[in-house]
């Protein structure tokens, strides 16, 4: 049976990208709710172009939806990272929702230290690096562990427990099948 040594799932939780989303989600959602409760209400027309009570009523609608849709797709996203006797796995739900696997055999060495999300990924998330950095699978933070690949790709899981990450790939690198 195959044994888990290491497990961590990661989330978005920094409170100024949910103010940047949540901000955005309200700046377009709000005035158009607005223009169409002004619009029903006064009767006059809202803004220089004005829409009919129906195309403002379903537009504001349709923005409401995309944005709670947004916002729901955050709430659910996280990186869930096993290190397992065979290799590593990894998925990005909801996005990546099978596990990725990397058998043991496929790993030609890893190192586990810090890196530079905007500089060398653009950001967090499900990103692709420069040539030299390879594809990165980050939430938060500048810690992670890159795979190097005897295929020469390089992959990054990003870790906010690197000691215990560096303890499980020792134990399982180390192991005889």
């Amino acid at each position: 049976m195959e044994r888990i040594l290491f497990k961590e799932e990661q989330r978005y939780g920094q409170w100024w990208l949910w103010l940047i989303l949540l901000a955005s989600a309200a700046i377009a959602v709000v005035p158009l709710w607005y223009g169409l409760y002004v619009q029903v209400t006064t009767g006059e027309p809202w803004g220089d172009k004005p829409a009919s009570n129906d195309e403002l009523a379903f537009s504001a609608s349709l923005v409401t939806l995309l944005m709670a849709g947004l916002v729901l797709l955050f709430l659910n996203m996280r990186l869930q990272v096993e290190v397992r006797d065979t290799g590593v796995h990894f998925r990005f739900l909801p996005v990546i929702r099978r596990w990725r696997i990397i058998s043991k055999a496929e790993i030609e060495r890893y190192e586990i230290g810090k890196y530079k999300p905007i500089a060398q990924y653009g950001g967090w998330g499900i990103r692709y690096g420069f040539r030299k950095y390879g594809r990165a699978y980050n939430v938060y933070g500048n810690v992670g562990m890159k795979l190097f690949l005897k295929n020469k790709k390089i992959i990054l899981l990003g870790t906010q427990r690197s000691q215990a990450l560096a303890y499980a790939m020792e134990k399982m690198m180390a192991k005889n099948d």
